[in-house]
């Protein structure tokens, strides 16, 4: 059990370690291969896969048993993140991240069903803690790996993505140890169907959230039209998994208001922390002018009280068997950090900014897992890896929609701010578009006009906190719904 338990924990750690080692090079990264305007991409793009894929990954487990699911998955990650590593221009990386993303994607959710296979759900909770430190591991390392990678001579950004293929190796090697248990029988066809229809309407989500306001207005058709097929592709996905023998998502589970108040949470938690992950490295660099190794130093406070509070409330929950407190506790945490971020501005007082990281780290900590958990319990042995995945999808779709969301409205208080800042410095418009990538390259600008950039990325950031809050609170009055059930001792 040992050596699966640290199976999981490493494949969990390098499928989250994904999406926080980037955060802190996308500056280098849009210097040298294209520009700022498609840094919110390359985080998208893996969150968007991530999402999509998530429910493929644990409906198949259900039916084909979690480790060669497991297997599977790290493969695909290892030959995503070898594309990332050597992509020649932006398409190509964006490409290699959406492989890592579908692969992710299985990693998340599988890492939870493996051990929710083996461990019943009351002393799964100190396994639930190890896998928030875990997450928090990597949040830490990836900004510091990040950074490391990125300032060393020799190497940078590609091996942010090279650098956990042997690390991914590792993953397999210990997966394979687990026990290959394989549901006796299986309930129906594959819904290919059901998965596309889920696919297509979160894919066509995060397109709109990503291009509105940018590749054309928000008042236009091409917004009415995005919106009418996101709704037109959600309505028959429901109506057709009503109706199929063994459905990707299925609607008996959320007929359980436990189940799908955690998804609900999740979703909303989502936005909330992937937002501030992928942005504030990018503050840190862009506006304060730190270089990358010094800016994922800075992001300690998040992550270590991100690591305590994981760790404390997994403890807790397997002692006692009580877990509402904690995602309660959590939420309000989460709503108090973004209070206390949004006047955010280029002369924040460092000891106030690392506070506000703190009480971040805080309230992911005491949720992300604890959700997981929850949505588990409320389901039936052969649906372990449908209430995983759901739990997963749910948090990763939200996070897909805050980062497309809160990039867009960062991009768009750029273009709003910077034209009249650039016709005053004399510079063309593709030079000033050039110049945006690098803390270094910033600092080349003319002073009145890198002072225009800080100024503007930092409103823009401040919004997005603000947008965060009515979201944190809407997760908090979500949670205090949920009824506290006993923990399954199977």
């Amino acid at each position: 059990m040992p050596a699966v338990l640290s199976g999981a924990l490493v494949a969990l750690f390098v499928g989250s370690l994904t999406n926080t080692i980037v955060g802190i090079a996308l500056p280098t990264i849009a210097g040298e291969l294209g520009g700022q305007d498609q840094v919110p991409w390359v985080a998208s793009a893996a969150l968007l896969t991530m999402t999509v894929s998530t429910p493929l990954w644990g409906k198949a487990a259900d039916r084909n048993g979690p480790r060669p699911l497991l297997l599977a998955a790290l493969g695909v990650f290892v030959a995503g993140s070898v594309l990332a590593g050597c992509a020649p221009d932006m398409g190509t990386l964006i490409a290699g991240r959406a492989v890592q993303g579908a692969a992710a994607g299985g990693m998340l959710a599988l890492t939870n069903t493996l051990i929710a296979g083996l461990v019943p759900a009351r002393e799964r909770g100190r396994y639930t803690g190890w896998f928030g430190v875990s997450f928090g591991v990597a949040s830490v390392a990836g900004p510091l790996i990040g950074g490391l990678l990125v300032g060393l001579p020799g190497l940078g950004w590609r091996w942010c993505f090279l650098g956990v293929v042997p690390v991914a190796l590792l993953a397999a090697l210990l997966v394979r140890l687990a026990p290959h248990r394989r549901p006796a029988e299986h309930r129906g066809t594959v819904d290919v169907l059901g998965g596309a229809l889920f696919a297509a309407a979160a894919t066509g989500l995060v397109v709109l959230l990503s291009a509105g306001g940018r590749a054309w207005p928000w008042p236009s058709w091409p917004t009415v039209a995005f919106g009418l097929g996101i709704v037109v592709l959600t309505v028959l996905a429901v109506l057709h998994e009503r109706r199929a023998p063994d459905p990707i998502l299925p609607p008996r589970l959320f007929r359980t208001r436990t189940f799908t108040v955690a998804c609900a949470t999740g979703f909303l938690l989502g936005a909330v922390m992937f937002g501030g992950i992928i942005y504030l490295p990018q503050y840190l660099q862009v506006v304060r002018g730190h270089d990358a190794t010094t800016a994922g130093l800075l992001m300690l406070p998040q992550v270590g009280t991100m690591i305590v509070a994981s760790t404390l409330s997994g403890y807790l929950i397997a002692r006692t068997g009580r877990w509402k407190a904690f995602p309660v506790a959590g939420c309000a945490l989460l709503t108090t950090g973004m209070v206390m971020l949004a006047p955010l501005a280029p002369d924040t007082a460092p000891w106030w900014l690392a506070a506000g990281m703190a009480v971040l780290g805080a309230g992911t900590g005491m949720t992300q897992q604890v959700l997981v958990l929850i949505a588990q319990n409320a389901v039936g042995p052969g649906d372990l890896g449908v209430a995983s995945s759901a739990a997963t999808f749910t948090r990763t779709l939200g996070g897909a929609v805050g980062v497309a969301a809160f990039g867009a409205v960062i991009t768009t208080r750029l273009h709003t701010d910077l034209p009249s800042a650039r016709a005053g410095s004399g510079l063309a418009g593709d030079e000033v578009r050039s110049l945006l990538g690098t803390p270094e390259r910033i600092a080349e600008l003319p002073p009145a006009l890198a002072e225009a950039v800080r100024l503007s990325y930092t409103s823009g950031l401040g919004s997005v906190f603000l947008l965060a809050i009515p979201i944190a609170v809407a997760a908090l009055a979500a949670v205090l719904l949920l009824r506290e059930t006993p923990l399954g001792t199977r």
